[in-house]
């Protein structure tokens, strides 16, 4: 059943992604919009790289590369074998910011980018791009917490093998019985 949750949230945050960057496309044609002055804009760019606009004018290896980690990732999901709902969740943020993207540089040949912090010296990106960032660290705090969660079951089956042995200690004495 959440499996379906996911999936239903994937595909609307698929098409807010799409609404959103038509938007960007021609409501920031005549220039920026400061939502928050020196701070926050909306800025139209497009992109033919990644992230700060690295391995630009790549088109094909990027489509070849983000297709390959959806098909991945897209086995994964449907796998069944991902239980852990914070995992399900991450990856359907994950299929649907490179699906939104994916759509992007096949049909336009760059993505388009429109959510610009100035706050700070970082990368002008789309909604996609934060469905990417927030599964790929909802994957890591996943992994922390399967991690922690394993580690607490090896303590705790330790703590009642130790148990059972101080308690066959008792039974049968300190002694060597032959």
């Amino acid at each position: 059943m959440f499996q379906l949750i996911t999936t239903i949230i994937a595909v609307i945050l698929i098409a807010v992604d799409r609404i959103t960057k038509n938007w960007a496309a021609q409501a920031l044609a005549s220039g920026d919009i400061a939502v928050i002055d020196k701070v926050l804009y909306f800025r139209y760019t497009e992109n033919t790289g990644v992230a700060f606009s690295m391995f630009s004018d790549n088109r094909w290896v990027l489509v070849g590369i983000t297709s390959v980690m959806l098909i991945v990732a897209l086995a994964f999901f449907l796998s069944g074998k991902i239980k852990d709902k914070l995992e399900l969740f991450a990856l359907s943020l994950i299929i649907a910011g490179g699906v939104g993207n994916l759509i992007d540089r096949l049909s336009l040949g760059y993505v388009i980018d429109f959510i610009d912090v100035r706050i700070i010296n970082f990368a002008i990106f789309n909604v996609a791009d934060m469905c990417i960032t927030i599964g790929a660290i909802l994957v890591c705090i996943a992994a922390f917490a399967a991690e922690k969660r394993e580690k607490r079951e090896q303590e705790s089956k330790q703590k009642a093998l130790d148990e059972i042995d101080a308690d066959i200690e008792k039974i049968f004495g300190g002694g060597n019985h032959e």
